[in-house]
Protein backbone atom coordinates (compact mmCIF):
# COMPACT_ATOMS: atom_id res chain seq x y z
CA UNK A 1 0.00 0.00 0.00
CA UNK A 2 2.80 2.59 0.53
CA UNK A 3 3.83 2.21 -2.92
CA UNK A 4 0.57 3.21 -4.36
CA UNK A 5 0.28 5.95 -1.91
CA UNK A 6 3.87 7.19 -3.35
CA UNK A 7 2.45 7.10 -6.62
CA UNK A 8 -1.21 8.39 -5.76
CA UNK A 9 -1.04 12.38 -6.28
CA UNK A 10 -3.17 13.25 -2.46
CA UNK A 11 -2.82 17.03 -2.46
CA UNK A 12 -5.83 18.53 -1.18
CA UNK A 13 -7.53 15.29 0.51
CA UNK A 14 -8.41 15.10 4.01
CA UNK A 15 -7.83 12.64 6.53
CA UNK A 16 -11.73 11.21 5.66
CA UNK A 17 -11.14 11.40 1.99
CA UNK A 18 -8.15 9.09 1.73
CA UNK A 19 -9.88 6.70 4.22
CA UNK A 20 -13.17 6.76 1.96
CA UNK A 21 -10.95 5.63 -1.12
CA UNK A 22 -8.40 3.52 0.05
CA UNK A 23 -10.58 0.17 -0.07
CA UNK A 24 -10.98 1.25 -3.84
CA UNK A 25 -6.74 1.47 -4.53
CA UNK A 26 -6.26 -1.92 -2.45
CA UNK A 27 -8.60 -3.61 -5.38
CA UNK A 28 -6.15 -2.76 -7.74
CA UNK A 29 -3.53 -5.01 -5.96
CA UNK A 30 -5.27 -7.93 -5.53
CA UNK A 31 -4.08 -11.28 -5.10
CA UNK A 32 -5.35 -11.63 -9.38
CA UNK A 33 -2.28 -11.78 -12.07
CA UNK A 34 -1.81 -8.75 -14.01
CA UNK A 35 -2.07 -9.73 -17.08
CA UNK A 36 -1.37 -5.99 -18.67
CA UNK A 37 -1.09 -2.42 -18.42
CA UNK A 38 -1.95 0.28 -20.43
CA UNK A 39 -2.52 3.65 -21.08
CA UNK A 40 -5.91 4.70 -22.26
CA UNK A 41 -7.89 8.19 -23.62
CA UNK A 42 -10.28 9.56 -21.56
CA UNK A 43 -13.53 8.69 -22.89
CA UNK A 44 -15.01 11.69 -24.90
CA UNK A 45 -17.97 12.28 -21.67
CA UNK A 46 -15.83 11.94 -19.52
CA UNK A 47 -16.84 13.26 -16.09
CA UNK A 48 -14.37 14.16 -13.61
CA UNK A 49 -16.77 16.38 -10.61
CA UNK A 50 -19.43 15.03 -9.05
CA UNK A 51 -22.18 16.29 -6.24
CA UNK A 52 -23.39 14.01 -4.35
CA UNK A 53 -25.11 14.67 -0.55
CA UNK A 54 -23.74 17.73 -0.07
CA UNK A 55 -20.49 17.28 -1.03
CA UNK A 56 -18.53 18.50 -4.29
CA UNK A 57 -16.45 15.38 -5.41
CA UNK A 58 -13.35 16.22 -7.56
CA UNK A 59 -9.90 15.04 -8.55
CA UNK A 60 -6.77 15.82 -7.17
CA UNK A 61 -5.26 17.05 -10.24
CA UNK A 62 -6.36 17.12 -13.77
CA UNK A 63 -6.07 13.85 -15.34
CA UNK A 64 -4.84 13.60 -18.96
CA UNK A 65 -5.83 9.67 -19.57
CA UNK A 66 -6.80 6.12 -18.42
CA UNK A 67 -4.40 3.09 -16.63
CA UNK A 68 -6.03 0.04 -17.41
CA UNK A 69 -4.98 -2.78 -15.18
CA UNK A 70 -5.94 -6.09 -17.31
CA UNK A 71 -5.93 -9.43 -14.90
CA UNK A 72 -6.05 -13.02 -15.29
CA UNK A 73 -9.37 -14.06 -15.57
CA UNK A 74 -10.54 -15.74 -12.44
CA UNK A 75 -14.14 -16.97 -11.03
CA UNK A 76 -16.12 -14.35 -9.38
CA UNK A 77 -12.79 -11.97 -9.98
CA UNK A 78 -12.76 -8.51 -12.08
CA UNK A 79 -10.82 -8.99 -15.22
CA UNK A 80 -9.86 -5.24 -15.53
CA UNK A 81 -9.86 -2.13 -13.47
CA UNK A 82 -9.56 1.57 -14.35
CA UNK A 83 -7.78 4.86 -12.80
CA UNK A 84 -7.45 8.44 -13.86
CA UNK A 85 -3.55 9.32 -14.32
CA UNK A 86 -1.68 12.88 -14.75
CA UNK A 87 1.88 13.73 -15.45
CA UNK A 88 3.06 16.12 -13.10
CA UNK A 89 6.59 17.78 -13.46
CA UNK A 90 7.41 15.33 -15.98
CA UNK A 91 6.63 12.40 -13.64
CA UNK A 92 3.09 9.78 -13.33
CA UNK A 93 0.63 9.66 -10.98
CA UNK A 94 -2.74 8.09 -10.38
CA UNK A 95 -5.02 10.45 -9.36
CA UNK A 96 -7.44 10.57 -6.27
CA UNK A 97 -10.38 12.56 -5.42
CA UNK A 98 -11.04 15.18 -2.79
CA UNK A 99 -14.24 16.62 -1.24
CA UNK A 100 -15.86 19.71 -0.26
CA UNK A 101 -18.64 19.86 2.09
CA UNK A 102 -21.27 22.33 0.55
CA UNK A 103 -23.76 22.76 3.31
CA UNK A 104 -26.26 20.86 1.96
CA UNK A 105 -29.26 19.76 4.80
CA UNK A 106 -32.02 18.57 2.39
CA UNK A 107 -32.75 14.84 1.39
CA UNK A 108 -29.88 12.45 0.02
CA UNK A 109 -29.38 12.29 -3.73
CA UNK A 110 -31.20 9.29 -5.74
CA UNK A 111 -30.11 7.65 -9.01
CA UNK A 112 -32.22 9.94 -12.03
CA UNK A 113 -32.22 7.23 -14.74
CA UNK A 114 -32.22 8.73 -18.40
CA UNK A 115 -33.01 5.83 -20.72
CA UNK A 116 -33.99 5.90 -24.69
CA UNK A 117 -35.57 2.86 -25.78
CA UNK A 118 -36.23 1.89 -29.87
CA UNK A 119 -34.24 -0.04 -31.68
CA UNK A 120 -31.97 0.68 -33.54
CA UNK A 121 -30.28 2.93 -30.62
CA UNK A 122 -27.54 4.77 -32.51
CA UNK A 123 -26.84 8.43 -32.97
CA UNK A 124 -28.05 8.85 -29.93
CA UNK A 125 -27.66 12.09 -27.74
CA UNK A 126 -29.23 12.86 -23.85
CA UNK A 127 -29.12 16.50 -23.18
CA UNK A 128 -29.91 16.62 -19.28
CA UNK A 129 -30.13 19.33 -16.62
CA UNK A 130 -30.31 17.69 -13.09
CA UNK A 131 -30.60 19.40 -9.42
CA UNK A 132 -28.22 17.26 -7.14
CA UNK A 133 -27.89 19.09 -3.52
CA UNK A 134 -29.20 22.22 -4.63
CA UNK A 135 -26.61 22.91 -7.28
CA UNK A 136 -27.79 22.91 -10.83
CA UNK A 137 -25.90 20.72 -13.39
CA UNK A 138 -26.44 20.03 -16.84
CA UNK A 139 -24.28 17.70 -19.28
CA UNK A 140 -24.59 16.37 -22.87
CA UNK A 141 -24.81 12.24 -22.93
CA UNK A 142 -23.57 10.38 -26.60
CA UNK A 143 -25.31 7.23 -25.15
CA UNK A 144 -29.20 5.77 -25.29
CA UNK A 145 -29.17 5.65 -21.20
CA UNK A 146 -27.38 7.26 -18.49
CA UNK A 147 -27.46 7.84 -14.37
CA UNK A 148 -27.06 10.53 -12.86
CA UNK A 149 -27.30 11.16 -9.31
CA UNK A 150 -29.59 14.50 -7.75
CA UNK A 151 -32.97 15.69 -6.45
CA UNK A 152 -34.34 15.43 -9.92
CA UNK A 153 -34.16 16.41 -13.43
CA UNK A 154 -35.20 19.84 -14.23
CA UNK A 155 -35.15 19.18 -18.05
CA UNK A 156 -33.82 16.61 -21.04
CA UNK A 157 -33.81 17.07 -24.48
CA UNK A 158 -33.42 13.87 -26.72
CA UNK A 159 -32.00 13.32 -30.54
CA UNK A 160 -31.96 10.14 -32.26
CA UNK A 161 -31.90 9.04 -35.70
CA UNK A 162 -34.92 6.43 -34.82
CA UNK A 163 -38.46 7.99 -35.12
CA UNK A 164 -39.19 5.10 -32.93
CA UNK A 165 -36.81 6.38 -29.76
CA UNK A 166 -39.48 7.47 -26.67
CA UNK A 167 -37.44 8.67 -23.06
CA UNK A 168 -38.05 6.76 -20.06
CA UNK A 169 -37.10 8.62 -16.81
CA UNK A 170 -36.94 7.14 -13.32
CA UNK A 171 -36.45 9.02 -10.18
CA UNK A 172 -35.29 6.18 -7.94
CA UNK A 173 -37.20 3.04 -8.65
CA UNK A 174 -40.19 5.66 -9.79
CA UNK A 175 -40.85 6.05 -13.24
CA UNK A 176 -41.59 9.60 -13.70
CA UNK A 177 -41.83 10.77 -17.72
CA UNK A 178 -42.43 8.37 -20.75
CA UNK A 179 -42.96 10.40 -24.25
CA UNK A 180 -44.51 9.63 -26.83
CA UNK A 181 -42.08 8.17 -30.04
CA UNK A 182 -39.90 10.57 -31.57
CA UNK A 183 -41.58 9.91 -34.95
CA UNK A 184 -40.54 13.55 -37.46
CA UNK A 185 -40.14 15.99 -34.25
CA UNK A 186 -36.48 16.89 -34.14
CA UNK A 187 -36.39 16.84 -30.48
CA UNK A 188 -37.67 14.62 -27.52
CA UNK A 189 -38.59 17.57 -24.82
CA UNK A 190 -38.78 16.71 -21.22
CA UNK A 191 -39.38 20.07 -18.78
CA UNK A 192 -39.97 19.52 -14.84
CA UNK A 193 -43.39 20.74 -13.84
Amino acid sequence: MEKLNAITYTVGMSESDKKQVAPVQQMFFSDTEIVSISLEPLPADFQSVYIVNGKKIEPTYTPVGLIKIQYKKVANGPDSMTSTYAIISGHYFLISTKSTDLGWKGPPDTGLCLMVTGSPQDKVQITVKWNASGVELEKVFNRYTTTVLGQYVESATVTSSNPDATLMILQGDKQIFLSPPLKDKAAIEYKKN
